[in-house]
């Protein structure tokens, strides 16, 4: 009778355990944006990076809650990669907005990126708005300094999630 009631008590146990477990198909987690290393004035050849070794460094002002790079100059190139993501929720957009009269960006997309954007998108300006299934997005991005002065990006990933959206700000000074 006893073995009976233990082996009662550790069914009903897992039965709880396994009752209280949230279903991962409603998850909230909170969106992310990544970036890879800023490379200055970078050399290519056949579609890939050779010999750069100039790289910008980065630093997180907390007072502010932005990043602030290396300053570069007007003849400077900067390329980097940007990925957008939600873990276990669907992207919604993932946008980046700056001066257009300071800075001239590029972003590169790949055929698979560009079928998934709804018609609302506008590539040249960095507005991607995505169809519902997908979850992270990965692409180079580049810019060149149009004047001197101090010029911010801001980078916004948006998810389905509660937590969404999520900002990131980059501060970039330019030199003559």
């Amino acid at each position: 009778m006893r073995r009976f009631l233990s082996f009662l008590l550790v069914v009903a146990s897992v039965v709880c355990l396994l009752g209280s477990c949230k279903n991962t198909d409603n998850a909230e987690y909170t969106p992310y944006i990544s970036f890879s290393v800023f490379l200055r004035n970078p050399v290519f050849s056949h579609d890939s990076i050779v010999g750069c070794e100039d790289t910008l460094r980065i630093a997180y002002d907390s007072s502010s809650n932005k990043y602030l790079l290396d300053t570069v100059s007007l003849s400077d190139t900067v390329v980097f990669v940007v990925g957008f993501g939600s873990r276990g929720n669907d992207l919604k957009a993932a946008l980046v907005t700056y001066d257009s009269a300071a800075l001239a960006m590029r972003c590169d997309l790949s055929k698979e990126i560009e079928e998934v954007l709804t018609e609302q998108s506008d590539v040249r300006k960095t507005q991607l708005y995505f169809v519902k299934g997908y979850n992270f997005v990965l692409f180079p991005m580049g810019y060149k300094p149009r004047k001197a002065g101090v010029h911010q990006m801001v980078f916004e990933v948006q998810s389905d999630s509660k937590y969404s959206p999520v900002k990131h700000t980059l501060v970039q000074p330019v030199s003559e």
